[in-house]
């Protein structure tokens, strides 16, 4: 029975919306109870502000020095297993968030470690959350590293987030160089879970000003004047519309929620 999850958040191309995974993600979990350890290899650092706790981070300048020396990963992803050993005894669950510059050094490093065993005899699951928009290199990045997971992570549960930022993932076989039939295995190998879009005139001032879901959802209305300006450029202040635009973002938030819900599948939800 699996008591925790290990959740590494991957793509090979920025501004896929990884940070608004692991965001989610994390106060999914702790909603649900579950104490979570969060791990950052991005120089970004934009959890921190977000999720709250202490968000552990990974020396990236070690990963810089990788490509000369495979032993610097195993160095740099060291607290990893640390955490994994931790988990075991308290049913902590794992976050990892990563830079894209990252993608491939994780991914080697989780198959040389043989993380998915790790992780099983731990009594956790690995799951690896691949995140795309509509951007056809981001969509071939994905398809290709779901190619490595499947051959180097044979016990490892991979979750495709389709993030429609910039509108539906389409996938087209032929231009990611597979037949029609073996996208569909892919696919079917695979779970699919889709984050609706928002307008970024309504979310981004939310996002830079540090706010996380949780407490923008809970906020009192009046407390948000000034995160939006109108078409005049004066700041938005009038408390029914205030109250609408906080609506609005709340429902996005709710369907973020059913998707983080199926990304886990732990606890039953």
């Amino acid at each position: 029975m699996v008591r925790w999850l290990f959740l590494a958040i991957l793509s090979s191309c920025g501004g896929q919306g990884k940070t608004l995974a692991a965001e989610l993600l994390t106060l999914f979990l702790q909603a649900t109870g579950q104490d979570v350890q969060v791990f950052s290899a991005d120089v970004q650092q934009k959890l921190s502000s977000k999720v709250g706790g202490q968000v552990i981070t990974i020396d990236t300048d070690l990963l810089d020095e990788a490509a000369e020396d495979p032993l610097v990963t195993l160095r740099a992803f060291a607290p990893l297993s640390q955490a994994v050993a931790r988990s075991a005894k308290n049913g902590s669950s794992i976050l990892l968030d990563t830079a894209a510059t990252w993608d491939t050094a994780t991914i080697r490093y989780l198959h040389d470690m043989r993380f998915d065993r790790l992780v099983a005899d731990a009594g956790g699951e690995l799951v690896l959350v691949l995140v795309t928009t509509a951007n056809p290199d981001a969509i071939r990045a994905m398809v290709s590293s779901t190619e490595k997971i499947r051959e180097t992570l044979p016990s490892a549960r991979v979750v495709w987030i389709l993030n429609e930022h910039f509108g539906p993932v389409t996938f087209n076989a032929g231009l990611l160089g597979l037949r029609p039939a073996q996208l569909a295995e892919m696919r079917a190998t695979v779970t699919e879970v889709v984050f609706p879009r928002m307008n970024d005139l309504l979310w981004q001032p939310v996002d830079r000003a540090g706010m996380n879901m949780v407490d923008f959802v809970a906020a009192d209305p009046a407390t948000l004047a000034g995160f939006w300006l109108d078409g005049a450029g004066n700041s938005l202040d009038d408390p029914a519309t205030l109250r609408v635009v906080q609506r609005r973002i709340a429902a996005w938030i709710g369907g973020l929620m059913e998707a983080a819900a199926q990304v886990a599948r732990f606890p039953a939800a």
